[in-house]
């Protein structure tokens, strides 16, 4: 339907194109260079509302505006003026503001063209104009747009409440996949294999630490590591995430399922000997 009414407007807009390329010929050579260059410009921005619909929505709109008015004042004919009454008639259903705009074009251009002489022709004008309003239309495209407006926020509400759901959804299978391996896996080493495997880590690494001062996690951008402080009965470590890409890195999802396995350690590990050496490595898989 938006196919065949950009065809028309393309059609109506070819037509008024072919009446100044006529007129032209009858012209002296400057003011006809000047007429045909402007209408090749018209005739461009005509062309290209219709190959791309959605990305030249305001040339499509106010090309008419802008190209018409110079054109009738260069060709200097009151028949030429108006050109504009022919899209404003187009739109008077469709899109009443733009419509206005072109009609009062009309008047302007029809008096400078003319001078006060043309005011017989303003009448004429109005009668034209106004024989093409449909109320019955007017309310009825009004009333689809608010249905349609409608319609796009609700689309907007369901896709922002599906992606919520998603991303619960995502949650509780990446929550129940760590309770699981908290429960099957015997050793800490079982237990950090499998959280590389499903998250496709580069490496997952222990740190034992003396003593840790903030309870955050760190991110470490030159090494795509995530550092997350854990805290045992006996010391506390930090155990470093080792990504594949940056943004892995900034997954939220990912970070806060891998902030939550390593906190699961306390499960297997009671902590460290007194002896052990600060920044040591005590466990990497």
């Amino acid at each position: 339907m938006l196919r065949d009414v950009n065809l028309v407007l393309l059609t109506v807009r070819l037509l008024i194109a072919l009446m100044f390329i006529m007129s032209a010929f009858k012209k002296p050579t400057e003011q006809k260079a000047i007429i045909v260059f402007l209408t090749t410009v018209y005739v461009s921005l005509s062309i290209l509302p219709f190959l791309y619909p959605t990305k030249t929505r305001n040339i499509k709109r106010f090309v008419d505006l802008i190209m018409l008015p110079p054109l009738a004042f260069f060709t200097h004919d009151i028949i030429s003026t108006l050109s504009l009454l022919a899209p404003a008639v187009f739109y008077v259903n469709r899109l009443p503001a733009v419509s206005l705009f072109l009609f009062w074009a009309c008047v302007l251009t029809l008096l400078l063209v003319g001078g006060l002489s043309s005011t017989l022709y303003i009448p004429l004008l109005f009668a034209l104009f106004l024989s093409a309003v449909s109320p019955d239309l007017v309310d009825s495209i009004r009333k689809e747009r608010h249905y349609i407006k409608k319609l796009r926020t609700s689309y907007r509400e369901l896709s922002k409440n599906l992606s919520r759901f998603e991303k619960e959804a995502k949650e509780r299978e990446y929550l129940s996949f760590l309770l699981d391996r908290a429960i099957e896996d015997k050793s800490p080493e079982e237990f950090l294999t499998h959280i590389k495997e499903r998250f496709s880590l580069k490496k997952i690494a222990i740190i034992a630490k003396g003593d840790i001062q903030s309870k955050d996690a760190l991110l470490d951008k030159e090494s795509l590591a995530l550092y997350v402080p854990v805290f045992f009965e006996k010391g506390s470590a930090y155990v470093v995430f080792y990504f594949n890409t940056l943004f892995e890195l900034y997954d939220k999802e990912l970070t806060n399922t891998l902030e939550k396995s390593a906190k699961l350690l306390n499960l297997y590990i009671v902590g460290f000997d007194d002896n052990v050496k600060k920044d040591t490595i005590k466990l990497a898989v």
